[in-house]
């Protein structure tokens, strides 16, 4: 099927409407994205736990990679950007028409609100936000849920101020912390709840104030644990294993300077990086100029299945995230908690959310950011004792068993939902 049969054939993929007021509409930013399992994972999971759901994109991601399970989800999948075709405007209009028509008082107020931001941003949003209300009108969606606390809750929030429908949205880290305070708290002011993956970020939340505060919920990103803990364990001597989005935030110079440190000491050892980004000509001649361009595979974007071989070859996982000027950072990445469902030890900076999921010490070892010495030394202390690596994996992979569990992480969100529906609890 064709992407474009998979939205119908005027690009809206509406489908028959449900029974009234029976279903979620559930907005993402881009989808698919192979560097957002979470999302993925969590829309999977919903369905799982009986959620009666429509999944909405702004726009698709367009990666040349996709996980099967995000295939399979296109039939039900609606883009909400039309392009730029004679025909895409004509059913833009036709959007805009039916939201002044059907919520006039509403459609009024929202545009009020765009043109006093002014910005090209927030008046794609207010576009978008009369296709996904005309969307959920025809489906019978009842509860919005926008995942980002950036574009796709600015979309819900013109969604709710046209239509009355309540909404809802997570913020996770660069949404989260890269969106103006301000519009961060008169977008939460109108949701019924905010989901938040760590602690710390709800803090941060907590610091926008009481009535911001209240309405915060947090629920930690969790895996499928069978997936991971069905691998084959194999390590290779000296492999280090990263993961992640080839961007500054993820830290990788620091990892490559902490790769030259051990080899200037002599160590044996192989660092893997997967993933692609804006960084990798930049980190390839980094490593070269570091002389560890030998040890160093740039391994490229990997479907997860193709992820689980490398997780099975590992002897150590890093992770060496740093927080970057704008406020942007990483919250709890999922690699690390896959590589800890997986029996990998891990190491990881000590930054945002991750100290709620690695003790030092125990679950994994935790290390200054941008600080390539302290990362080279707790590498090398898992690198060369046998001992503390078997400690660290088995509590890591115990402590996630226990806590990161993809069914139990997304029930209080499932029972949210569920309260949002009107519907009784599981």
């Amino acid at each position: 099927m064709t992407r474009e049969a998979a939205a119908g054939r005027d690009g809206r993929g509406d489908g028959p409407r449900s029974s009234a007021g029976a279903g979620l509409a559930v907005l993402v930013k881009r989808f698919p994205r192979l560097s957002e399992t979470f999302v993925l994972n969590e829309v999977l999971e919903l369905k799982r736990q009986g959620i009666p759901l429509r999944l909405f994109a702004i726009a698709d991601a367009k990666e040349p990679y996709a996980q099967p399970e995000a295939e399979a989800l296109r039939p039900e999948l609606s883009y909400l950007r039309y392009g730029d075709s004679f025909s895409a405007r004509l059913r833009l209009l036709s959007d805009l028409l039916w939201a002044l028509y059907r919520h006039p008082s509403g459609f009024l107020a929202a545009r009020r609100l765009a043109r006093h931001r002014g910005s090209a941003a927030t008046w794609k949003h207010f576009l978008e936000a009369c296709t996904l209300a005309r969307r959920m009108d025809s489906a019978g969606l009842r509860h919005l849920h926008a995942l980002f606390a950036s574009g796709p809750s600015s979309v819900a929030h013109y969604v709710h101020l046209m239509t009355g429908v309540s909404y809802s949205f997570t913020a996770h880290a660069k949404d989260l912390f890269t969106t103006p305070p301000k519009y961060v708290t008169e977008r939460t002011r109108a949701a019924r709840f905010v989901a938040t993956c760590t602690g710390s970020n709800r803090l941060y939340l907590e610091g926008l104030g009481e009535e911001v505060g209240r309405k915060v919920v947090v629920v930690p990103h969790g895996v499928d644990l069978d997936r991971f803990a069905a691998i084959a364990r194999r390590p290779e001597p000296g492999r280090l294993l990263s993961i992640g989005r080839l961007v500054s935030k993820k830290g990788f110079d620091v990892l490559l300077r902490s790769v030259a440190l051990l080899r200037e000491e002599g160590l044996d050892l192989t660092c893997r990086i997967i993933g692609d980004g804006p960084l990798q000509k930049e980190l390839e001649e980094l490593a070269a100029t570091l002389g560890v361009a030998d040890r160093v595979v740039f391994g490229g974007a990997r479907p997860q299945l193709e992820l689980l071989e490398e997780l099975a070859g590992a002897q150590v996982f890093v992770l060496s995230p740093v927080l970057m000027p704008d406020g942007d950072r990483d919250g709890v990445p999922n690699v690390l908690i896959e590589a800890m469902a997986s029996g990998i030890p891990v190491v990881a900076s000590e930054i945002s959310g991750i100290p709620e999921l690695i003790r030092d010490n125990d679950t994994g070892l935790l290390v200054p950011a941008a600080d390539p010495k302290a990362l080279a030394d707790a590498v090398r202390r898992l690198l060369t004792d046998p001992g503390l690596r078997r400690r660290i994996a088995n509590a890591g992979r115990e402590f996630v068993n226990e806590h990161r569990a993809l069914r139990g992480s997304v029930r209080p969100l499932a029972d949210k939902f569920r309260e949002c529906l009107g519907q009784a609890p599981a």
